[in-house]
């Protein structure tokens, strides 16, 4: 059993579950951050889906959100239009003395209207982040649009960060289930980062598929660099049980396999470090 990993990283760490489905494993999740000093909580309230199925349990998850934000984290979670965005951040804001909270939207979402409708309902809490993903599809000019739509809300760039989770490789089903779910283009999702002078995290779980792919995911982009910049961080889904996962069992981890993971992360931060000292230069995260 892997030792349990406190994070003291200039990084932003997102780690939870793909959905939330129970109090108890809300709650439970909970923990397993607060015992590794992660701040934010994954725990989406809203599942858009490709065929009908299970698509979260929307506002009847609400408290287990409060609960969360009482606990001294961050609850995150996806929402589907400004209207949900609204529900979440009022109740949390009416119920939560020292309140806080991330909403996003997914890849999928490319309704402009509602970017920049959530993006205002952001902009009115202090406390409140939002975060939103690149499109399905390779295109940087679109992804790059994204961003100019949800900045025509005026809202500051400190209160917003995206988020790089792969392209679509428009491949026929079946695919090889070895293959990745989503692929990464690392020198984009930099460029972007840097050119727009914005947060970019990277989702490993919905580039990797499985577990496998998802920890060799992670570890590329914990090494990639593109003239001394790194990603701002990652979003996990983390499940207290992933083979009981109502959604996406077979790419969340168990919390001892990100505790491998941010030990390695930890170990190549600190050795980043220490060669910027040495060479006088400035550390770039």
């Amino acid at each position: 059993m892997s030792k349990v990993v406190k994070l003291n990283l200039n990084k932003i760490i997102i780690a939870g579950p793909c959905a939330a489905e129970t109090r108890e494993q809300v709650l439970k999740s909970a923990r397993e951050a607060k015992k590794r000093g992660v701040k934010i909580l994954r725990a989406s309230l809203w599942k858009p889906r490709t065929e009908p199925g299970f698509e979260g349990v929307k506002e009847a998850g609400i408290p287990w959100l409060i609960e969360v934000a009482k606990m001294g984290l961050t609850p995150g979670t996806e929402v589907l239009n400004a209207r949900n965005a609204k529900t979440v951040l009022s109740a949390i804001a009416k119920n939560v003395e020292n309140p806080s909270a991330l909403i996003w939207i997914g890849a999928r979402n490319q309704n402009h209207d509602e970017q920049v409708a959530i993006a205002k309902a952001v902009k009115k809490y202090p406390w409140a982040r939002f975060m939103f993903k690149n499109q399905p599809w390779r295109h940087e000019k679109h992804w790059r649009g994204i961003l100019k739509h949800v900045l025509s809300s005026k809202i500051g760039k400190d209160k917003i960060f995206l988020s790089h989770r792969g392209f679509d490789p428009g491949t026929d089903e079946p695919r090889d289930p070895k293959l990745l779910r989503n692929y990464p283009d690392y020198k984009m999702a930099m460029r972007v980062k840097t050119e727009e002078d914005v947060d970019m995290i990277i989702d490993p779980s919905h580039m990797g598929g499985t577990v496998e792919n998802v920890i060799k995911i992670t570890k590329e982009a914990m090494r990639h660099k593109e003239n001394g910049i790194s990603f701002d961080g990652f979003i996990f889904e983390i499940h207290p049980n992933p083979t009981v996962a109502w959604t996406d069992a077979k790419q969340q981890l168990t919390w001892e396999q990100f505790d491998e993971l941010m030990e390695e992360y930890i170990k190549l931060q600190n050795k980043y470090s220490s060669k910027s000292k040495e060479s006088g230069a400035q550390v770039s995260f």
